[in-house]
């Protein structure tokens, strides 16, 4: 089950300005919504019952009884917990913030990736002669990691900085792109895109807004966690690495069940071959 509470703290500044009354009151007295309904709860903060079961709707797909069925688990996990990691927080408490961010994101990864998605994304690659991926700066490691899994099980994947190599190459049949990007509105993935485009080869991007520029030119999107940046110590920046190198495993094991016996058998040459030579 994702973290109502978590969510509320990470989304607030994009709700409207009725619904962050809401927002806050349920943040600052968890234990007192549990106890009410929609009107009391939009009584209380001075606000519509229909902001209230509008702010429901998008904090839980069960609505309001859903909020405070969520609202009931979360009651006993440490409030500091939600917080933002601060300069002044221990290195125990640190650990415990990530490894609660970190599991937050997951999960919320998991709700809002296709499994459709991840599966056609998967055909696309099998059926590619070459596959070429791209990523800058912290969406790079990403496109790395993508490279080593898929080489490993014999799919020549190309990944590299150079845009203009990559452009050059996506202009041959039988060939797909692969672009990660976090906000989906990277300049030069754009432009790869285009150039894919032009050529009638297939997109697929991991990013974690369906809106963005990037997401309207790709064939397949692949949507990972929506984390709100922080301005200090971005720890945003890190669980959204943490979502995209989830959905490259996702889709990797996706790839290896469509022939599993024969990547299975690459696999285990691949080790061979590493550890006869280089171990």
């Amino acid at each position: 089950m994702k973290s109502i509470l978590f969510s509320i703290h990470s989304q607030i500044a994009s709700f409207s300005k009725s619904e962050q009354k809401v927002a806050q009151f349920i943040l600052d007295h968890p234990q007192k919504v549990i106890g009410m309904n929609a009107d009391a709860l939009a009584n209380k903060v001075g606000v519509s019952a229909a902001t209230v079961v509008r702010l429901a709707k998008i904090l839980s797909s069960d609505g309001f009884p859903g909020v405070k069925i969520q609202l009931s688990a979360e009651t006993k996990v440490d409030d500091s917990l939600y917080t933002e990691v601060d300069p002044k927080d221990p290195l125990d408490v640190v650990k415990q913030k990530m490894e609660f961010r970190i599991g937050h994101t997951i999960e919320q990864t998991n709700l809002a990736l296709s499994d459709k998605s991840v599966q056609s994304a998967a055909q696309l690659i099998a059926k590619a002669d070459d596959v070429y991926a791209y990523g800058l700066g912290a969406s790079s490691i990403v496109a790395a990691d993508f490279q080593q899994k898929f080489i490993r099980v014999g799919k020549p994947v190309i990944q590299t900085m150079d845009t203009h190599l990559i452009a050059t190459g996506i202009v041959k049949p039988e060939t797909v792109l692969m672009l990660v990007s976090n906000t989906g509105e990277t300049v030069e993935s754009q432009k790869l895109a285009e150039v894919a485009k032009e050529h009638h080869v297939p997109v697929i991007t991991i990013t974690h807004s369906k809106k963005s520029s990037l997401a309207k030119k790709s064939d397949i999107i692949l949507l990972h966690d929506d984390s709100e940046e922080n301005e200090k110590l971005r720890t945003a920046a890190t669980t959204s690495l943490m979502a995209q190198l989830y959905v490259v495993d996702l889709l990797y094991y996706s790839y290896l069940t469509l022939n599993f016996d024969s990547n299975a058998t690459i696999l285990k040459e691949s080790r061979n071959v590493i550890q006869k030579h280089f171990k």
